[in-house]
């Protein structure tokens, strides 16, 4: 399994989740100091429900993401044999780096 790690703004980061991450996935979002792990269900443009099979938690949650995006830490999308892991930066600094 080959892993891409690369910095996006916030933006650039709800972008990605808008239109790469698709129901099936395996997404780690790092939010604030909240971490969720789960399988995508469904991503209807940006608003994602995820299935979180952890420990202590369980069920399904759904996440506006654009509405998240200034607490966005980190996502790791894992998919097709790959994993992508974006680490969000400052608007100022850019992204893609």
């Amino acid at each position: 399994m080959g892993t891409e790690k690369r910095h996006a703004t916030c933006d650039e980061l709800c972008r990605y989740i808008k239109e790469e991450v698709k129901a099936g996935d395996i997404v780690r979002l790092s939010l604030g100091r909240v971490y969720i792990p789960g399988k995508v269900i469904t991503n209807n443009n940006g608003i994602i429900q995820i299935k979180i099979d952890g420990e202590m938690i369980k069920g399904l949650t759904t996440i506006d993401v654009e509405k998240l995006k200034d607490y966005l830490i980190e996502l790791e999308h894992e998919c097709e044999g790959n994993v992508c892991i974006i680490e969000a930066i400052d608007e100022e600094k850019g992204g893609q780096e």
